[in-house]
């Protein structure tokens, strides 16, 4: 038995659960810059939101107790 690279990794999977392919690959798939992006992006507004939820409740709990 011959050891070989298959580059064909949708295997035995039906034509419409593939991905659309271009003429180098997949379509769709975010780019290098994009992903930067998102790890840069997605903690700060991860943080944002939790502080906002803080201040919220914090407001209600104040207007609650008449503080």
């Amino acid at each position: 038995m011959r050891m070989f690279s298959n580059l064909n990794l949708d295997g035995h999977t039906p034509m419409r659960v593939q991905p659309a392919r271009g003429a180098w690959g997949p379509r769709g798939v975010p780019g290098t810059r994009w992903k930067k992006f998102q790890r840069i992006i997605v903690p700060i507004i991860t943080v944002a939101i939790g502080v906002g939820l803080f201040f919220l409740g914090r407001m209600f709990y104040l207007i609650l107790t008449g503080g």
